[in-house]
Order: C-alpha cells, then structure tokens, then sequence
C-alpha cells in the first residue's frame, strides 16, 4: 500500500468513526423512541401554535444527514 493510500484510509476509518459517534449520540435508554400516542399529542401542541412535527422532524434530520455529509466530505477531500 503506497503512502497516499494509507492516508487515504487513515482518513476513512476517522470518518467512520465520527459517524458512529453521531449514530450513538442519542441513546434510546435515554431518549426512548415515542410511540404513536406521544406522537400525536407533540402534533396537536404543535398546531395550537401552527406549527408541525413534519417540519421538526425534517429539520432533525437534514441537521443529522448533513453532519455525516461533511464528515464525508472531509474525509473524502
């Protein structure tokens, strides 16, 4: 394996372990999964105040998916 090659995977292993940091970073011991009953009284909070789950939850995710995507990025050069 040349020199660049093991950089090259050195920087892989790193990203994938800073994504496995972001994948364990809400424990479900901690922050248990809410059932459809939770889910539908946040909903009905949310809208006496218009506003949606849909869009926290989109918002939740992009923030997530974008994380891994720049560690990706980075990662990837």
């Amino acid at each position: 394996m040349t020199e660049e090659q093991e950089a090259r995977m050195n920087r892989m292993a790193k990203a994938l372990a800073a994504i496995m940091v972001w994948a364990d970073a809400y424990p479900l011991n901690v922050f248990p999964e809410p059932d459809e009953e939770y889910c539908r009284r946040a909903g009905v909070l949310l809208k006496t105040h218009d506003m949606t789950l849909d869009r926290l939850s989109a918002a939740t995710a992009r923030h997530v998916v974008t994380g891994v995507a720049r560690i990706a990025r980075e990662a990837l050069g």
